[in-house]
């Protein structure tokens, strides 16, 4: 049996991941990225890192002169979409974890493209205020840590003889 006959809303989706996206050339070169997905299926196939490399090569990892030269921004250099260091202390909850971090990133290429629907969703706000929350009470937390040390004192300008 056809997979449109057993799964109808499958074959739908089939359908509609092989739209082709029209490319966004770069604004000197007149060239888009050679990672630049065809098809909507190859844009949700495409990795962290490729995805890096496309708003580096569209001038949006740093602000500069090409930023915002093009009809929308991705806004890559957000400290929210940071990727810890390796070896990083990361505490629980403090950061995006891998997969967060890719579907923003992939909203945010998606919005960068011209593609509707990619507004903000609702989760990605209250992702964004909790891992703010979170990094807000540690460094209370680590504050409060240090000041439970050796207690200093400031007892004011040495006396006049």
């Amino acid at each position: 049996m056809a997979p449109a006959i057993r799964n109808p809303e499958l074959a739908k989706k089939i359908e509609q991941m092989k739209l082709t996206i029209a490319p966004i050339v770069h604004v000197m070169s007149g060239h888009p990225p050679p990672e630049f997905p065809g098809t909507i299926l190859q844009l949700f196939l495409l990795t962290e890192d490729q995805l890096d490399t496309m708003a580096h090569f569209y001038s949006q990892s740093t602000r500069g002169p090409l930023t915002y030269t093009y009809p929308q921004t991705m806004e890559w250099n957000r400290p929210f979409l940071r990727k810890p260091n390796p070896g990083e202390m990361v505490p629980e909850g403090c950061w995006l974890n891998d997969v967060e971090r890719l579907r923003i990133k992939m909203r945010m290429f998606a919005k960068f493209i011209g593609m509707r629907g990619a507004e903000t969703p609702s989760w990605e706000y209250e992702r964004h205020v909790e891992v703010l929350r979170n990094r807000i009470a540690k460094s209370i937390e680590e504050e409060e840590r240090a000041m439970m040390g050796p207690r200093k004192f400031y007892r004011g300008p040495p006396a006049l003889p």
